[in-house]
């Protein structure tokens, strides 16, 4: 059995950021969401001051991470809120019970009352994970997920390969019409175009888009490149007539991409710039021997369009008795 600490104070978390990236690096089902590059960044804009990060480790490496912290009387997932999909990060080859124990002993050095894990997919170790003694658990169902399989080969209804030919032809006649895909030089353009396009789109509904939020758009301008230079990112626009129409946030994961953020200039409606783009992308996952695409939390008309089936993850409470 290997070792098991709790990190309780900033500094130590800050020590950590390197081993842990290591340490994903060695689990390749493991989603950026449980990646330093996704949650250091979320810690910066985010985080309380109040790390209660489980860890196990031998022989000086890092071997598992359930990282959580706490907010006023409770622990929460770091990165809950922006993160579609939650768990414990461990490497294979750990004993059954290395879970139990990490989240044992992060229950009790966290010194509250109750731990809410919401957004465990249906995979998630901690799904599994009995509650220690002292403690009694409670589960809920939490988010919707669509998810549309890509092997043999996408299940995309013959009506969305119509739409799709249409708007294809549509762009055509716009002139020229390409895909842009982010690099470290354009990243900046492209994100910032994102954050526009989202943000109008939420306004012309008289309603506030995740993006409205100062806090959350950092985060995003300070992940970006980190998860781009850790090949995590799929950023992409299309351009019509050289002006970006939408724009796609992606992120990958081993032989799985998942779509979490998108907006379109409603100004190209007729050349559906949204449904180019998530083509395109589809195509591109399929080329590459992605198995699945995750179109992430929400029951949105369009992802059943494209032959998406629903996958809900599950919440789970743990309280002290």
């Amino acid at each position: 059995m290997p070792i098991i600490d709790v990190i309780t104070e900033d500094s130590g978390l800050a020590a950590l950021w390197p081993a842990w990236q290591r340490l994903w690096r060695r689990v390749p089902a493991a989603w950026p969401f449980v990646s330093p590059a996704w949650l250091q960044p979320w810690w910066e804009a985010f985080g309380t001051g109040r790390p209660v990060v489980a860890i196990a480790h031998d022989n000086g490496e890092l071997l598992g991470v359930l990282p959580l912290y706490r907010l006023e009387d409770k622990l929460l997932p770091i990165g809950v809120g922006i993160s579609d999909y939650f768990d414990v990060l461990l490497t294979p080859d750990l004993p059954a019970d290395t879970a139990a124990a990490l989240l044992a002993s992060a229950l009790e050095a966290g010194d509250t009352s109750r731990c809410d894990l919401p957004e465990l997919p249906p995979d998630a170790t901690l799904l599994h994970t009995q509650a220690p003694p002292g403690w009694h658990d409670q589960s809920w169902a939490s988010s919707v997920c669509p998810v549309l399989p890509l092997s043999p080969k996408p299940a995309i209804p013959k009506g969305m390969h119509r739409d799709l030919r249409q708007a294809r032809h549509r762009a055509d006649r716009t002139g020229t019409w390409r895909i842009e895909r982010a690099d470290a030089a354009n990243l900046p353009v492209l994100l910032t175009a994102l954050f526009d396009l989202h943000r109008s789109r939420w306004q012309a509904r008289g309603e506030v888009g995740v993006l409205s939020d100062p806090r959350v758009r950092g985060f995003h301008s300070t992940a970006a490149p980190e998860l781009l230079n850790a090949g995590l990112l799929r950023l992409e626009a299309v351009r019509l007539a050289d002006e970006i129409a939408a724009v796609s946030y992606a992120l990958l994961a081993s032989d799985r991409i998942a779509f979490y953020l998108s907006a379109f200039n409603p100004e190209f409606s007729f050349q559906s710039p949204g449904t180019l783009l998530l083509g395109h992308s589809l195509e591109q996952a399929f080329r590459e021997d992605r198995q699945e695409a995750h179109l992430l939390r929400g029951g949105e008309a369009y992802k059943y369009a494209w032959g998406a089936t629903d996958r809900f993850n599950t919440g789970r409470s743990f309280i002290r008795a």
